[in-house]
């Protein structure tokens, strides 16, 4: 019997997006608050002293990306007893990983803040508090990373999108209490954070605790299975790193040479990329574990074919978001914020472009990643994106470019290290280029093309406004899913479609 489930993925996709849509909601309200609370110079301060500490996140996102591929084989072998072994290996590791990214946080990270960071003198304490409330935000959620990875392994999503949901309205709950707050409203948001974060994490360690016998820590080691994993997260650190460089180190940038205020756009810019771009997260969520499980159980062509249908359905997905929100951003930005700070238009349509072609890489990467041969794939894909931070800082200290520019380069290593995924799945997974073309990459050219046509005519012959505004809406969500249906999926694709959505109404 194949693991590889698609009606599993479709009900566990569905479940997320609901999930997300909500989030997206309450998020959009909370950063609209918070930042007309803290103001721009605060809310750009938070936005960079959080960004020093996440910064070391990079250790965290290697360990995080070695239990979902090992939690996933071993589940998709059916290895209950190394699934244990493995669960408390890796807690030990996160435990150590802990330890090494408080060391590193209470002394490098300590002297940039003081010593590099752009902020008002005055502001100096206040700094500080944010600091060391931000390190314990940070490492909550990080210890309790193999407890969410058991969760996506096992696809149970319900739990995962309940607790989503649960901690969005936490966040929520803050902006009603840093309203009546007569104290420092940047320091209290700091505490509040943090004290969220403790509560989310609390519950992950409790509930799988309660639900899996592997979750049970005891002290476990091995040193040969340490190193096949330690191995496998040597070589992620360069593509964790591209990953920081690329939105922190950006972000750390920015204050040094335009100060707080340009971090306060960049930080709303992001908080728009990041839930638009949850919407494609989530589905990388539902099939990460089906691409894994499939390539652990030998079912490669399973796998292969799973692989261009997530890269079509992951950037579809994503389009049909993204295109109302670029052409409308403007208007956006002005119902949504009540000062929009500058450089925010140009900074969120950049990071939307970058959404789109990242898009494209999850479900290739993922199937890479399976393989555990991924030595030359981080030094090349992984070196391709950590180039954009040195290219940034040469454009702002040599070139005197504008702030916009860190982003395009963003944009342009993306492109390159897309190429060369698809390069690596070729060799690797025996993917044949030319299917690569024709299944995934034409059809969604062909849409993207014909597409913005309409609604792009629509923003240009129209004055901004309320009308013109729900006139792009309806005409976005109406043409961009028919050529989807009509150029963008195959016959067999349209068909599972549509049974699934009949059995959906059927059962209900």
């Amino acid at each position: 019997m194949s693991v590889v489930n698609q009606r599993q993925i479709a009900r566990n996709t569905l479940l997320l997006y609901i999930r997300m849509g909500l989030i997206m909601i309450i998020s959009f309200y909370t950063s609209r608050m918070i930042l007309a609370l803290l103001g721009e110079s605060d809310f750009g301060i938070y936005n960079a002293v959080g960004g020093v500490v996440v910064a070391f996140s990079f250790l965290n996102n290697v360990m995080a990306s070695a239990c979902n591929r090992y939690f996933s084989v071993e589940l998709g072998r059916g290895d209950y007893a190394a699934l244990k072994k493995v669960f408390n290996l890796n807690i030990t590791i996160f435990l150590c990983l802990g330890l090494i990214i408080l060391l590193l946080a209470e002394t490098l990270g300590l002297w940039f803040l003081r010593v590099k960071m752009v902020y008002p003198p005055e502001r100096a304490t206040a700094v500080n508090w944010v600091y060391q409330l931000s390190i314990l935000s940070f490492m909550l959620p990080m210890l309790t990373t193999p407890y969410r990875s058991i969760i996506i392994a096992r696809e149970k999503m319900k739990v995962f999108a309940y607790c989503s949901v649960v901690e969005a309205l936490l966040r929520l709950g803050i902006v009603f209490l840093l309203m009546s707050a007569s104290f420092d409203r940047l320091v209290f948001y700091a505490f509040l954070m943090m004290v969220v974060n403790l509560g989310v994490s609390a519950f992950y360690v409790l509930y799988c605790r309660h639900c899996y016998e592997e979750c049970r820590y005891s002290f476990f080691w091995d040193k040969p299975l340490f190193r096949e994993i330690f191995s496998y997260t040597g070589w992620n650190v360069i593509g964790s790193l591209s990953g920081v460089a690329r939105s922190q180190g950006v972000n750390l940038l920015l204050n040094l040479f335009f100060g707080p205020v340009v971090n306060a756009a960049r930080g709303v810019a992001y908080q728009v990329y990041v839930n638009i771009n949850q919407f494609v997260q989530n589905f990388v969520t539902a099939f990460h574990p089906q691409i894994t499980k499939a390539h652990a159980a030998g079912e490669h062509q399973a796998m292969i074919k799973l692989v261009f249908q997530s890269s079509k359905f992951s950037y579809f997905l994503l389009f049909i978001l993204v295109l109302p929100v670029y052409l409308e951003m403007p208007m956006i930005l002005d119902i949504w914020l009540k000062d929009v700070p500058q450089h925010t238009l140009v900074f969120s349509r950049l990071l939307l472009i970058t959404a789109l072609i990242d898009a494209l890489g999850y479900p290739v990467a993922t199937s890479i990643q399976a393989t555990g041969q991924i030595k030359w794939y981080q030094l090349f894909v992984g070196g391709s994106l950590l180039v954009s931070l040195p290219l940034a800082y040469l454009m702002l200290k040599v070139w005197h470019l504008p702030a916009e520019s860190v982003f395009m380069v963003n944009i342009a290593t993306s492109v390159l290290a897309q190429v060369l995924r698809v390069v690596f799945m070729n060799r690797q997974q025996d993917m044949a280029l030319g299917d690569y073309v024709r299944q995934v990459l034409l059809p969604i050219i062909t849409v993207t093309a014909l597409s913005c046509v309409p609604p792009v005519a629509v923003v240009t012959y129209m004055e901004s406004s309320w009308s013109r505004l729900l006139l792009s809406l309806a005409v976005c969500f109406s043409v961009v899913p028919l050529c989807i249906c009509l150029l963008g999926l195959n016959r067999n694709e349209r068909t599972a479609i549509v049974q699934y959505v009949k059995a959906k109404f059927t059962k209900s």
